[in-house]
């Protein structure tokens, strides 16, 4: 029987897995995770007539598995016991609904959806990022405010929200009557969401969640209004902005009584990535946090100021409570762990568990190296077009050679977006790099990155369930359960890979080959 402190139920919705952990959390600096109820994902792949890759979900399988993973999960809550849910989820992916009935007119957009990329290229050449270039330099000459620095690189990504939004309104007569009777709602998951969960939610906009979506100017703590404008983006679609912690929230969101019996209240939410960084403890200016799943995540603390990048790095809320933010520099790689279920189906190996040995089977990747760019490559270079594939295959390469070099392309792609947040932002090398996620239980993986990084690099205990724990952490912290101090008590750490020099030398031969295919692929499919 639970006595004191909170129960919290940790929802945490990402591309692959939707799961609910309950956490038991303590006053006197304890998070004890008390069970838990995941789901897999039913993600729809498709591509359009500019093959494109489409990234889909059904909003209603969506949330009748959320709903499910809530209600398993309940039924480990104690009779008569206080508990609240608290949201992380995966962000900039978008659904939109009607107004009136709160009926889906789309599916859910995934973040790494393609159907926005030629329309970005296009963008990307005109006029008007020209002038924003322009506008930035020449504001930035006389006030040298960062973000202005930052309008000077912008650049349209089919990651961004805007974009998508508008090229699957222009695609839907349906869709542009509801807008023209302004009668068309749309939202990020965790607006959808709280939308769903009770006729009684106000639609709001949490600050982390809406950070990365490219409408949202950090330096300003609001959307960047002037831009989207610019491009012609129906603003008046906008949903107020709230704090991670809800406190600004008019009317505390619910999950309603008729879905699982009890109505329970909505205490925090908080972007997926962000959540992970919290739960990994990086809370000071400089930690570094790898998280490895669906796509890879490199996030750089910057302290309570945004940072206006020149390598393509991404300047995001970290979190915010009672007001007060603090940010992070993120840089990112859509593909990861659908390179491994693809290398699995092609029959390099049977379970993804062996891949650590087998790359350790093998001394090196017998000059074959990998391109991981099904969805293009991201940070620092930004190229859409670029093509994935295996470059440098000999007659006598064999299967461990090529799943080593799988294994080393994605650790080369943390390495590539380290080396770019080393070059701009204050990193403290006297702390240490922290990772998560499904693909971080690799050994072979953390141990390269570790090798690359030159620092020793710490695996979070039940990786894959950090998300989860951070936003229950972040709640209770919120909530005055604990100091800054006495929450360092709640991250634990299962493994240390500490760096081998002489694979180091090794590998960053290997990531200069690596380097040079990866110029062969870019803009493939321009």
């Amino acid at each position: 029987m639970v006595q004191e402190g909170k129960l919290i139920l940790a929802v945490d919705i990402g591309t692959t897995t939707i799961r609910c952990v309950l956490f038991h959390v303590l006053e006197d600096s304890k998070c004890y995770e008390l069970g838990s109820h995941e789901e897999r994902v039913q993600t729809i792949y498709s591509t359009n007539d500019e093959n494109n890759i489409l990234v889909e979900i059904d909003p209603d399988t969506m949330f009748q598995q959320f709903l499910k993973v809530v209600k398993e999960t309940y039924k480990l809550v104690p009779v008569g016991a206080l508990v609240s849910i608290a949201l992380c989820t995966q962000r900039n992916s978008i659904v939109l609904w009607n107004k009136k009935t709160r009926k889906e007119v789309s599916k859910i957009i995934c973040w790494n959806d393609g159907r926005a990329n030629k329309i970005c290229q296009e963008m990307n050449s005109s006029w008007i990022l020209k002038f924003i270039h322009f506008g930035g330099a020449f504001l930035h000459t006389f006030t040298k405010k960062n973000r202005f620095l930052g309008a000077q690189r912008l650049k349209f990504l089919g990651g961004m929200v805007a974009h998508r939004l508008t090229v699957t309104m222009n695609k839907s007569e349906h869709i542009t009557g509801l807008y023209s009777d302004d009668n068309l709602c749309f939202g990020c998951l965790e607006t959808w969401l709280s939308m769903r969960c009770s006729q009684k939610n106000l639609i709001v906009a949490e600050a982390s969640n809406i950070s990365p979506s490219g409408m949202y100017d950090p330096w300003i703590n609001t959307y960047n209004t002037l831009i989207m404008r610019l491009i012609c983006f129906p603003t008046k679609l906008l949903s107020p902005i709230v704090s991670s912690n809800l406190s600004d929230i008019k009317r505390t969101p619910i999950l309603d009584s008729k879905f699982i019996g009890i109505e329970l209240p909505i205490s925090a939410i908080l972007a997926d990535q962000q959540a992970a960084m919290f739960g990994c403890g990086m809370w000071k200016k400089g930690d570094v946090k790898i998280t490895m799943g669906t796509g890879t995540f490199v996030n750089v603390h910057t302290g309570k100021e945004a940072h206006a990048s020149m390598a393509g790095l991404y300047p995001v809320v970290a979190w915010q409570i009672d007001g007060q933010t603090d940010y992070l520099a993120e840089g990112c790689a859509h593909d990861t762990a659908i390179i491994l279920h693809w290398a699995q189906s092609i029959g390099l190996y049977e379970d993804v568990a062996q891949t650590s040995d087998i790359a350790f089977s093998v001394e090196n990747s017998n000059g074959t190296v990998f391109i991981p760019a099904f969805c293009g490559i991201q940070t620092p270079i930004n190229n859409e077009g670029t093509c994935a594939g295996f470059l440098g295959l000999l007659p006598d390469t064999k299967k461990a050679h090529m799943v080593r070099a799988i294994l080393e392309s994605l650790a080369f792609r943390v390495y590539q977006i380290y080396t770019a947040a080393e070059a701009e932002v204050y990193i403290n090398k006297s702390s240490t790099v922290r990772i998560c996620g499904g693909v971080s239980k690799n050994d072979f993986i953390c141990q390269t990155i570790a090798d690359l990084l030159n620092r020793n690099v710490e695996r979070m205990h039940q990786s894959d369930h950090v998300a989860a724990k951070g936003i229950a952490m972040l709640a209770g912290y919120a909530q005055g359960l604990w100091t800054n101090e006495s929450r360092e008590k709640l991250v634990i750490v299962e493994d240390v890979f500490q760096p081998n020099l002489k694979n180091r030398e090794k590998l960053l031969k290997t990531f200069e080959v690596w380097s040079k295919a990866v110029k062969r692929c870019l803009s493939y499919y321009d």
